[in-house]
């Protein structure tokens, strides 16, 4: 079970910039030992590991958390796009010597149109990958209108 876990579907401004909710300070500030960014792995759905800076404001004038070095890459690696739903994991685990350590997790996912009058389904954007369709009307089974 996740000590924090936190889901958002993405706005325009979190392609560039990915805002984290405030509560995720309290859990993050003591492993900051009283700098404003901490360097984490995360890791994604395919077991991937992404460097991503986390970022608090030094003035305190604005709590919300950020990602800003790395998420760049991993928004353009995924082909995010705005309304993708974004979930963001910390899970406490023990290593092999025994020691408690934080593991961070991300997940994607992205609603897709179904044909035939179905409700959208929600697929994870590591699996998602784009059909181009091309419809041909038929009349008697021959091409109305030929390429």
């Amino acid at each position: 079970m996740p000590l924090f876990k936190f889901s958002k579907n993405l706005g325009k401004s979190d392609i560039d910039k990915l805002a984290l909710p405030e509560q995720t300070v309290e859990l993050m500030n003591p492993m900051m030992n009283g700098s404003h960014f901490l360097d984490l792995t995360v890791v994604d759905a395919r077991s991937q590991e992404w460097k991503l800076c986390y970022y608090t404001r030094p003035n305190g004038n604005k709590k919300s958390p950020v990602f800003t070095i790395g998420w760049r890459e991993f928004v353009r690696a995924k082909g995010l796009q705005v309304e993708d739903e974004l979930t963001f994991s910390i899970y406490q685990v023990r290593t092999d010597d025994g020691q408690l350590k934080m593991k961070f997790m991300i997940d994607v996912k992205r609603q897709t149109m179904t044909f035939n009058g179905g409700e959208p389904i929600t697929v994870d954007v590591e699996r998602f990958e784009p059909v181009n369709v091309t419809a041909i009307m038929t009349f008697q089974g021959q091409p109305i209108i030929e390429n």
